[in-house]
């Protein structure tokens, strides 16, 4: 299992070094390469999955650094089916890429970066050791900061060192928590610490690096502008599944793990969801540049998914684990498919566009479904993690927060809306859109598997109830 695991991680991650070290390779081989790279990785989580099943699998390092006695990785449910997903998600992207940036400058970097950031973010889904959790957020951090800038222009690059010097900020203050916490405990494994007498600071520290990474309240202002700055299938992978790794890091740290935060804690981390929720949602409701209207959602839904682990006990957890993956299929989906808007089109603004439908079907219709998952409409995926999150605030006495995330899933639908408009109505003059055959049908791919997970949720429940089981959730 360890060598599946290693490979799951090595195979992109090398693959993407080699395509940097190298460069110039023909297009046809660059691409090749890339896709059989991700497709790999993606047979190999398979893999891993059928070998672990539900159950939990610590694979570790004894006896060579007095630190590290517990496991660096842990193979379980939750990871898995998260690595599944966000393997999925990236063979599709990178198909998408190769079709989308045809005829760009930096192609060579811009797969060569995609690919490491895969191996990181598989490495992050089983990573159990706080050094562990660290090393894999950097190097996706570092290949974030690059795919930012990938068109090289004084903006795009302003923009990528905002990402990077914001984040790595986060970062430092999450490093500082993590060295309180092994002074005190003489330990980096989340999994051997317990009680109430954890250091506040610590925690505190911990929770102001994951809420930096995961673009939350206050710290989400480089969120839009690196999406506005990235290309479309970079968006995609950012939104999806980068701004994720902050909420897998509290999974492992927070919630995982014997920790006793304060009697506080579910109202501080739940209230910082709220305020993600309302405040990214208004900035949503009145921006122009679609790519910042969803930018600003990300904030937004990213903050259901803290009030659901603010309630991990209350059922929260579960929900929110639901909704990380409806919100990374769709939110994807949805940049891909403004991706083909703007490749056709070569406007990103809503006052400009109008009509699409009626040239785009596919594309419209594959929005559609993906936005009714983001508002949370039944049978999609999102309705079950939506809903369910409110329900753990119901459950956990917080009625204020339920009301609160009830008025941001209002807010949502209302940008959804005017987002949609653009497919409506009378066509622009000028502006005319067009299907592009492999974006459009990635795009179409991402939605239908939003409608067949909603479909088939009593299964994706089943499955990660035994999953978090096993981890004794």
């Amino acid at each position: 299992m360890s060598g599946l695991l290693g490979a799951a991680i090595l195979v992109p991650f090398v693959t993407g070094f080699l395509l940097l070290v190298l460069r110039r390779l023909p297009r046809g081989l660059r691409n090749a390469v890339s896709v059989l790279a991700s497709a790999a990785t993606l047979a190999l989580v398979v893999m891993l999955w059928s070998r672990a099943g539900t159950g939990s699998h610590g694979l570790w390092l004894m006896g060579i650094l007095r630190v590290l006695p517990s496991p660096l990785m842990v193979v379980d449910g939750i990871g898995l089916l998260l690595a599944t997903v966000f393997a999925f998600v990236w063979l599709l992207v990178t198909l998408y890429s190769t079709g989308y940036l045809k005829g760009y400058d930096y192609q060579d970097d811009y797969f060569g970066f995609l690919l490491m950031m895969l191996g990181a973010m598989v490495g992050l889904c089983f990573a159990r050791n706080m050094l562990m959790i660290y090393l894999f957020w950097e190097l996706a951090g570092i290949a974030t900061w690059r795919l930012v800038a990938f068109y090289r222009s004084d903006r795009e690059v302003a923009a990528a060192r905002k990402t990077l010097l914001i984040t790595f900020a986060g970062s430092v203050l999450m490093l500082v928590g993590f060295a309180v916490v092994f002074v005190e405990h003489q330990t980096f494994s989340p999994d051997r610490l317990s009680g109430p007498g954890m250091n506040p600071w610590a925690l505190f520290l911990i929770l102001a690096g994951i809420v930096t990474k995961s673009a939350s309240v206050p710290m989400y202002v480089w969120l839009p502008d690196a999406h506005t700055s990235a290309p479309s299938p970079m968006s995609a992978v950012l939104s999806g599944i980068v701004a994720k790794i902050g909420l897998i890091a509290y999974i492992r740290i927070f919630i995982q793990s014997p920790l006793a935060p304060p009697e506080s804690w579910p109202l501080i981390v739940g209230g910082i969801g709220v305020a993600g929720s309302l405040l990214a949602a208004g900035g949503a409701l009145y921006a122009r540049d679609y790519k910042r209207v969803l930018a600003y959602s990300t904030v937004s839904q990213l903050g259901y998914i803290f009030i659901g682990f603010a309630f991990a006990a209350t059922f929260g957890l579960h929900a929110g684990i639901i909704y990380l993956v409806a919100h990374c299929l769709a939110k994807a989906g949805l940049f891909l498919a403004m991706g083909v808007v703007e490749k056709t089109t070569g406007r990103r603004d809503l006052t400009e566009l109008g009509g699409l439908a009626r040239t785009m079907p596919v594309t419209a219709a594959a929005t559609a479904v993906m936005m009714l998952s983001i508002i949370g409409l039944p049978p999609l995926l999102g309705f079950w993690g939506k809903f369910y999150v409110i329900l753990a605030a119901v459950r956990g006495e917080a009625l204020v927060i339920a009301i609160a995330a009830l008025v941001a899933a209002v807010m949502t639908a209302l940008y959804m809306v005017r987002l949609y408009r653009m497919f409506t109505g009378e066509p622009r003059e000028g502006v005319a859109g067009r299907e592009v055959g492999l974006l459009s049908s990635v795009v179409a791919v991402l939605a239908l598997a939003t409608l067949a997970l909603g479909v088939a949720y009593p299964w994706l429940s089943g499955y990660l109830d035994a999953a978090l089981a096993a981890t004794g959730m």
